[in-house]
């Protein structure tokens, strides 16, 4: 999984800022939803795909739920660590 594949390329410690990446470093699948934006963070990837005042829609990955950037009730479950959030 791409997203995977992007944890492992960009390590964020707890603690470190999130890395927000350049269109350019987004693989094949990632790019396809024309995302607004893709974050890697501490166990988590987060791709925004419409940005709204209140979080936006988007997808995130993680082995931990709590590592996803919203509360985790805003996160529905999609299946093999993937997420999909809404505004909220």
């Amino acid at each position: 999984m791409e997203s995977q594949q992007l944890l492992a390329t960009n390590p964020i410690n707890p603690g470190e800022q999130l890395l927000k990446l350049p269109a350019e470093k987004w693989p094949p699948a990632i790019a396809s939803l024309k995302p607004y934006s893709v974050t890697v963070g501490p166990g988590m990837v987060d791709i925004t795909t419409k940005l709204f005042f209140d979080g936006g829609w988007g997808y995130g990955f993680a082995t931990d739920k709590h590592n996803l950037t919203m509360l985790v009730e805003c996160w529905s479950e999609l299946g093999h660590d993937v997420y999909w959030h809404g505004p909220c």
